[in-house]
């Protein structure tokens, strides 16, 4: 990913590629807003294109499977194993319990601004959204496991409060959005969630900012989670997303970078061949 140091804020927006930084959220902030009046303008065209490429993919997977198969239903998780934070097929891991609890901790953070008590107000949240596998599973710990489980949400809180930017209503931030592009004819369904997605769509102009949250990593597929949804993004309002954010709440690190049609290529031909070789065992 683009990571940028404290320093270079004042030059030109990231370009080059290298490891992640410690910041603050003033540092994120001011990388995401970058020049407000040279937001970069892509061809009116790649959308179409890109969409007429995964088109073709998914009806190879429609004729394979057969027209009874019932409809598939693609995320990160399938196309490039990243794990998401949010399902996990093969039960409750302690990673995953982790992950939603801090992603909990950070909506309210974006909405509110301030938290209180880490974890009572992670379990509040989801028992909020109905997620109650996590609460019965933290319900459940004993009181040593709940004590030491309190404390690392709390470290990883205190990260994510130097972390995350102070947003401007005028920015409409919006945590946990979701995508979902039919293929198809709706048959082969492309889906994912922003952990924050900011600005409003504008014509043929990259004009939103996307925010990764990662409780644990790896960075390099986390990135690639999010390139994904940046495609999916240009699916749906026909242009990309112009930079892209992850933040690392167990190490307090970022990164930022551009969103670059090269990026956008490159996962649509990933998927692309991915539907290609499996399109048999998909189902």
């Amino acid at each position: 990913m683009v990571l940028v140091a404290p320093r270079p804020l004042l030059g030109p927006a990231p370009r080059g590629t290298a490891g992640p930084h410690r910041g603050n959220g003033r540092d994120v902030l001011a990388l995401l807003r970058g020049d407000t009046v040279a937001r970069p303008r892509f061809d009116p065209g790649l959308a179409g294109g890109l969409r007429a490429w995964l088109e073709d993919a998914a009806y190879g997977v429609v004729a394979a499977r057969g027209d009874d198969a019932p409809a598939l239903f693609l995320g990160p998780r399938q196309v490039l194993g990243a794990a998401g934070g949010r399902r996990d097929d093969e039960g409750l891991s302690d990673e995953l319990v982790l992950s939603r609890l801090v992603h909990a901790v950070f909506r309210q953070l974006v909405g509110r601004g301030e938290v209180g008590d880490p974890l009572a107000d992670a379990l509040d949240a989801l028992r909020a959204h109905g997620d109650d596998d996590v609460v019965r599973h933290v319900d459940a710990l004993p009181a040593a496991a709940r004590d030491a489980l309190s404390d690392t949400v709390a470290f990883h809180v205190r990260n994510l409060e130097d972390l995350v930017p102070r947003f401007a209503p005028g920015w409409m931030p919006r945590t946990d959005d979701r995508v979902a592009i039919p293929l198809a004819g709706g048959r082969v369904v492309l889906r994912g969630t922003f952990d924050l997605l900011v600005g409003l769509p504008q014509p043929d102009t990259a004009s939103l900012c996307a925010l990764g949250l990662t409780a644990s990593g790896p960075w390099a597929r986390e990135r690639r989670s999010l390139h994904f949804l940046a495609l999916l993004e240009t699916l749906r309002s026909g242009a990309p997303p112009f930079r892209l954010a992850l933040l690392e709440s167990a190490t307090g690190r970022y990164g930022v970078e551009d969103v670059r049609e090269e990026h956008l290529r490159a996962i649509a031909s990933h998927l692309s061949a991915w539907l290609g070789r499996g399109a048999l065992d998909h189902g």
